[in-house]
């Protein structure tokens, strides 16, 4: 019994210090893959910082430039006199300068042409060609803008001369109503007149009409009084004679 119970401490101890050795290797390959992914990380923002910053060193001398107005020139594809010509590029044309080396520039053009050109064939304001482009396009959008003004204040003056006859229109047809009523307004007053001259003339015939009247009655009172004058009077029997 004690040989059993002896072994098997021997046996857990056994366990324990191989369990103590695997947690010890698994926290070394831990360690160790930790570093690594670091390492790793760290080439990668080194490498995406190096090319930023290339990036921004060629956006930095990226630059637009325009062709000599003197002639076509050649593009070279190495920086240098006695390199190949590959093709050319047309007087006064932008071009945007990449990057510069031995007196020529790399430049890409409006064909997407990525080219080699000497300094001197390029210079940095715009050409006669761009500005007389520029030139005749500001032109162009002043007579059109002169066209629309034209063009608007034709609308808005035949707008205008409509308004006005519609106006004038109403205004003939308000001086006839006006002349109608002024018409109107004479004949009533020649009516009014008229009708007033015929109750004053009324008025004189009834007044010398019952002067008249008068004069008759009181003729015809005088004249009955003198006939009751002049008339004999009857004389009255006396009483005595009978």
């Amino acid at each position: 019994m004690c040989c059993c119970i002896y072994c098997i401490k021997r046996v857990v101890e056994g366990v324990k210090v191989v369990l103590k050795k695997i947690i010890a290797m698994l926290f070394i390959l831990g360690l160790s893959f930790s570093a690594y992914a670091e390492n790793e990380n760290g080439s990668e923002v080194n490498d995406a910082n190096t090319a930023t910053d290339e990036n921004k060193t060629v956006a930095t001398k990226a630059r637009i430039m325009y062709v000599r107005d003197d002639g076509d020139y050649y593009l070279r594809t190495n920086p240098n006199k006695g390199s190949a010509l590959k093709g050319s590029v047309k007087a006064g044309d932008p071009v945007k300068v990449l990057d510069e080396k031995n007196g020529f520039y790399f430049i890409e053009d409006l064909k997407g042409r990525q080219k080699w050109i000497a300094a001197t064939d390029v210079q940095d304001h715009p050409s006669f060609k761009i500005m007389v482009s520029d030139l005749k396009k500001a032109n162009e959008e002043l007579k059109e803008k002169l066209a629309n003004i034209d063009s608007e204040q034709a609308r808005e003056l035949k707008e205008l001369k409509q308004k006005f006859s519609v106006v004038a229109s109403e205004l003939q047809e308000a001086q006839k109503t006006l002349a109608a009523q002024k018409e109107k307004l004479e004949k009533v007053t020649a009516e009014n007149g008229e009708l007033s001259n015929m109750i004053e003339n009324s008025e004189q015939e009834k007044q010398i009409r019952w002067a008249k009247i008068g004069a008759l009655l009181v003729c015809s009172g005088a004249l009955a009084g003198i006939i009751l004058v002049y008339l004999p009077r009857p004389h009255r029997r006396r009483k005595d004679i009978w």
